[in-house]
């Protein structure tokens, strides 16, 4: 009988994170041998099964082996709280995973992850990048300690998360400049939109599908001219080459192209969002840092407690 280790774990579920032994690796500071034999320790241990297929490139997670890969970090969350009941809970130390939506990066990359490093240097930090409702899943997964999204109505916080709403961010339609603009401040109508190429981010974004779903209603066409990962470079295509995007607000106006934009008033379209941090409902080791950063995102974005 094979017996499971700590060591093995770990090494299944790097591999299963990064996509790759050389990454893990690198990560674990192993050499790839030693990786591959601790993953084949772990399938070995956990009998028959194969956790990935490998009659693919890169080798990818079964079925069997994502189910795994949930437990997985449920056991390294434990043993990491375990080893932390050691030290002091105002000093947390370890892996800090925290999930930032598309479109918030720059937000959250800057200032609130410099005062979490200057407060808690034993802290290491690992940021990764999805859609809201992949964040969402990623936490109720436990791949995330924490994570800040972009929340709309259309979003559902399951039963063990908790939200904390940050402060709200207005989505809006822009245009190139040099669209014909209403001198009497009328706003636009969808219907008026209609006709218009739309820049918009790939399926999976909430704001485009809340803007599909008003289409929908209206029975309207949505001409999409584009699918462009990013809002930034959405905003160059439709200042320089025409068309109609949807980005929040906050890009808008510090966005480099902003001279050659214009945001449209649309009576009858309105995304009411949220930047929101989702974490667990249990309390962690690290709710310290956490804290913090719900503390120093507050502030840029000039919301009371």
């Amino acid at each position: 009988m094979v017996l499971m280790n700590l060591q093995d774990i770990q090494a299944f579920v790097a591999v299963a994170e990064t996509g790759s032994v050389n990454r893990a690796a690198l990560r674990l500071n192993l050499t790839q041998p030693a990786v591959t034999r601790r993953i084949q320790n772990f399938e070995a241990a956990l009998g028959d099964g194969l956790m990935f297929d490998r009659s693919v490139k890169p080798a990818a997670l079964t079925p069997a082996g994502r189910h795994v890969l949930e437990h997985c970090r449920r056991v390294l969350s434990a043993v990491a709280e375990l080893e932390s009941c050691a030290s002091s809970a105002a000093d947390p130390s370890g892996e800090l995973r925290i999930g930032v939506a598309h479109g918030l990066g720059e937000m959250v990359l800057t200032t609130p992850l410099d005062a979490i490093r200057r407060k808690f240097p034993r802290i290491r930090l690992q940021v990764s990048s999805n859609w809201s409702t992949g964040l969402i899943d990623e936490s109720r997964g436990g791949g995330l300690d924490c994570a800040v999204g972009l929340l709309t109505e259309a979003h559902c916080i399951p039963a063990g998360l908790t939200a904390i709403p940050l402060g709200p961010e207005q989505v809006v339609i822009v245009s190139a400049s040099r669209t014909p603009t209403r001198r009497d401040g009328t706003p636009w109508r969808l219907r008026e939109l209609a006709g218009e190429s739309w820049y918009l981010n790939p399926p999976g974004c909430g704001c485009r599908a809340a803007l599909g779903r008003a289409f929908d209603r209206q029975q309207l066409p949505l001409v999409i001219a584009a699918e462009i990962f990013g809002e930034d470079l959405q905003l160059s295509l439709i200042a320089h080459s025409g068309g109609v995007g949807l980005v929040p607000g906050r890009l808008f106006e510090q966005s480099p192209h902003r001279h050659g934009l214009q945001i449209l008033k649309v009576s009858d379209f309105a995304v009411p969002a949220t930047v929101t941090l989702i974490r667990s409902a249990v309390p962690g080791r690290f709710d310290p840092a956490i804290a913090l950063l719900v503390d120093e995102l507050r502030g840029k974005l000039k919301m009371p407690d």
